[in-house]
């Protein structure tokens, strides 16, 4: 009874080492072997079972006169491609003879053992599906012997240990079928009648069995392999691309930005400055609300609305006469409507001919006005002329590369 109580706590501690390991798995997943990681606790479960013969060996008979029947049933848990425990439960009959009277002794046995599972194609070959593994077995457990000569039961009760390779020949995912080499060691007093010539007990078996597997059967793992790699390296190749691509596409937007932002200045300086120009006009206007008879008058009494200087040869308007023409074309559409405004050109006399001067003068009014125009001025409001180098609105000669507008 002691020896059943200490294999009962210690196959109860075992079951809690596992359920605790389970749990902790659960929560954590650590890498191990191989580089895959432990299942949950409901994974790759398996039932098992099969019979055959079994042999005591060493025991003065020969192995004819020394075999019998047996069979064994475990269920199992991997939590690893590698490595995994099953309890397993055999039972059967052995014969062996005695060392009274030297004769065959046929003796019932059964023997409970939990067992580590080492799959050694998974550990050496690598996991993966394969038609063929060989797992080895190891493990210690409770062994009973009964034997009933004359209607009188004998029994004993032995500590044992169990070693053995399994050859599983998978049929599916979930079915194998097996072939198990099993030894069974114990010590002489598994004998419930004396034998002769050895002191430990020696049992051989073989078993023919299938494995079923439930549950998830299949593992997680921790690492790469080398094609996953692969990938993952070109997807973190595309992805520095891409974000190279952004970042030159950010570095556009920025400059843009920039030059929008100096774009937006300048703008405020030019309104800034038709602001400006805007209120000296109305202050001029307020001033001298009478219109001069010509250019030269509205100069000398400051009655005029703008003059517009040309570089020598000149008769087009550069971007700076523009911008104050756009200025003053807001301003004569908001005028009175009855005032017309005069646009006169004029040329320097000192230089070139006086038939040059006068095309120069020409198209030097001409353009005023047709710029004007094409700013919305009603062209009714507009009246320009060609005065040459005749009336000149300034005393010094080459200032008067003038347009004048009043």
């Amino acid at each position: 009874m002691k020896k059943i109580f200490v294999f009962i706590v210690a196959l109860a501690a075992f079951a809690a080492t596992a359920g605790v390991a389970a749990a902790q798995e659960q929560n954590e997943k650590k890498p191990h072997v191989q580089g895959f990681i432990s299942n949950k606790f409901w994974d790759n479960w398996e039932i098992q079972g099969g019979v055959g013969p079994t042999f005591t060996v060493k025991t003065g008979s020969g192995i004819a006169d020394a075999n019998h029947w047996a069979g064994y049933a475990a269920v199992g848990k991997w939590f690893h491609p590698v490595f995994g425990v099953r309890f397993a439960m055999e039972g059967g009959k052995f014969d062996y003879l005695s060392a009274v009277g030297n004769y065959n002794v046929n003796t019932s046995f059964i023997f409970a053992h939990p067992d580590l599972m080492v799959n050694l194609s998974n550990w050496i070959g690598g996991y993966k599906e394969r038609v063929y593994n060989a797992v080895l077995l190891g493990g210690a457990g409770i062994a009973a012997t009964s034997l009933h000569p004359d209607n009188k039961s004998t029994r004993t009760l032995e500590y044992a240990f169990n070693f053995g390779l399994q050859n599983r020949f998978n049929v599916c995912k979930c079915l194998s079928v097996d072939l198990t080499m099993n030894y069974m060691l114990a010590t002489a007093n598994l004998y419930p009648v004396q034998k002769i010539k050895n002191s430990r007990f020696n049992a051989l078996n073989f078993y023919v069995g299938v494995t079923y597997r439930f549950n998830k059967r299949t593992y997680d793992r921790a690492g790469m392999t080398e094609a996953e790699a692969k990938a993952a390296l070109g997807r973190l190749s595309a992805a520095e691309a891409d974000a190279a691509a952004a970042k030159a596409e950010n570095e556009r937007l920025a400059k843009l930005s920039a030059e929008q932002a100096q774009a937006l200045e300048a703008a405020a300086a030019a309104a800034a400055q038709r602001d400006a120009a805007l209120k000296s006009a109305e202050e001029k206007l307020a001033g001298y609300s009478a219109q001069a008879s010509s250019a030269k008058e509205a100069v000398d009494t400051a009655n005029f609305e703008e003059i517009l200087f040309y570089l020598y040869g000149y008769g087009v308007l550069n971007e700076n006469n523009k911008t104050r023409l756009d200025l003053l074309a807001e301003h004569i559409k908001n005028a009175d409507s009855d005032k017309v405004f005069k646009i006169e050109g004029f040329a320097d006399p000192q230089t070139g001919s006086k038939k040059a001067n006068i095309r120069l003068a020409e198209k030097r009014a001409r353009l005023v006005y047709e710029y004007l125009v094409s700013k919305g001025v009603d062209s009714s409001k507009l009246s320009w002329k060609n005065c040459g180098t005749e009336n000149l609105p300034f005393g010094k000669k080459e200032q008067n590369r003038v347009v004048v507008i009043f």
